[in-house]
């Protein structure tokens, strides 16, 4: 149903130091799905016996829990949502999946176990949320809480998210430090899941829409940070401490600044008339990698379609 009577949050506020908060891994899932691996070309890939492979658990990206708090339940109650970035849910043609996993840590025996999680119904419709009015925002989210005896995971309140007002409020700028936590899909743990961390630091602070891959131009944050497909979807914080302003910050807080979307190849262009470009570059990471904002989560959680959701699930709980 993806609300809860009582929420644990992640600390907002810890300690100045230089090492990540162990919570903070607890929020990201794994993800994974059946996928159908395309050539350059378009081409689907073939086994030995001419059909199309199939992918039966493909590591796809990383997934993290969103808490929304909603008095109407009581002062301690609250939805919460799974969130990873559109594309996550897509295959290699672009269509969305049917279903996918979320892996996730057992609480006392210490291994981990799949939970399934629908994409799409019947007719291919998509069961997530996401903002209906801009296709390049690639925020998505789902209702769901999963048990929380039997999985040991945390929420990221909302509470942490970075607003449109924070780089003013807070000084933010170029060469603060940032890091994300997601699936590493070269290893991701045989017992249980173990998310890498990587630390890096805000590199452009920009108004102007960039444009990613098949994506579109969208407003992004730019972050030098390493990432690699499997890390899309990963949450990423935004560490403030430390001189701030003038002023120095005995202490740290930490915000979400957004969801990692996608590296930056080294791959340029330049036109060589009105109608055509030339591209160029050998297409490495750079080591540069584009964030979606919080700002843009927050969209879709307040939109039309998951108030209307949060309204029913509020009228039901009454009645009961």
């Amino acid at each position: 149903m993806g609300l809860a009577t009582l929420t644990i949050f992640l600390a907002s506020t810890c300690a100045y130091s230089q090492t990540v908060p162990p919570d903070f891994k607890k929020a990201v899932c794994f993800i994974f799905g059946r996928s159908s691996p395309h050539l350059p070309n378009g081409e689907p890939v073939k086994g030995p016996d001419g059909a199309a492979v199939v992918l039966q658990e493909a590591p796809l990206g990383t997934g993290f829990f969103v808490s929304y708090p909603d008095p109407r339940g009581g002062s301690n109650f609250g939805f919460v949502y799974l969130v990873t970035a559109k594309h996550v849910l897509k295959d290699w043609d672009g269509r969305y999946l049917q279903t996918i996993k979320i892996r996730l840590n057992l609480k006392d025996t210490g291994g981990f176990d799949f939970a399934d999680v629908p994409v799409t119904d019947d007719k291919g419709s998509l069961l997530w949320f996401i903002d209906e009015q801009d296709s390049s925002n690639e925020a998505a989210l789902y209702p769901l809480l999963p048990d929380q005896k039997k999985f040991d995971y945390k929420f990221v309140p909302t509470q942490m998210f970075v607003t449109n007002d924070t780089f003013a409020t807070a000084n933010v700028a170029e060469g603060d430090r940032v890091f994300f936590v997601g699936l590493l899909p070269q290893f991701y743990g045989v017992s249980r899941n173990y998310p890498v961390v990587r630390n890096g630091t805000v590199a452009l602070i920009t108004d102007e829409k960039i444009p990613v891959g098949n994506i579109g131009p969208h407003r992004l944050y730019v972050v030098e940070m390493s990432a690699w497909p499997g890390n899309s979807g990963s949450p990423v914080f935004l560490q403030l401490g430390g001189l701030r302003g003038g002023g120095l910050m005995l202490g740290q807080d930490i915000r979400m600044l957004g969801i990692l979307l996608a590296e930056s190849n080294n791959v340029m262009s330049a036109k060589i008339d009105k109608n055509l470009q030339y591209q160029w570059g050998n297409g490495q990471n750079t080591g540069i990698s584009y964030i979606l904002p919080a700002p843009d989560l927050s969209l879709v959680l307040n939109n039309h379609s998951a108030q209307a959701n949060r309204d029913l699930q509020i009228a039901a709980l009454k009645k009961n």
